[in-house]
């Protein structure tokens, strides 16, 4: 696991350098290969467990309460991302 690949996937999504689609596959991609590694900082496994969980709730066109558009995405994901940086990526 690395903090910078998260990182660098979150960085390029806040940047508008990837769509969503992409920026969930990528995502998606780095979280399934590290959920199992117990050796992850318990904070942040819940950082990157939050981010998967705002992933799953997107949708381009929600219908319900606990989907979330893209801007919604993105704000969630900015937020998550100053809480644990402490700085806007």
């Amino acid at each position: 696991m690395s903090e910078l690949a998260y990182k660098s996937i979150i960085y390029q999504f806040l940047n508008h350098k990837l769509t969503v689609e992409e920026f969930i596959d990528l995502y998606m991609q780095q979280w399934k290969s590290d959920r199992d590694d117990i050796s992850l900082d318990p904070r942040f496994r819940r950082l990157i467990d939050r981010v998967f969980t705002s992933c799953d709730c997107y949708r381009e066109a929600p219908k319900t309460a606990y989907e979330i558009d893209e801007k919604d995405l993105r704000n969630e994901i900015d937020l998550l991302s100053y809480i644990w940086w402490q700085y806007p990526l």
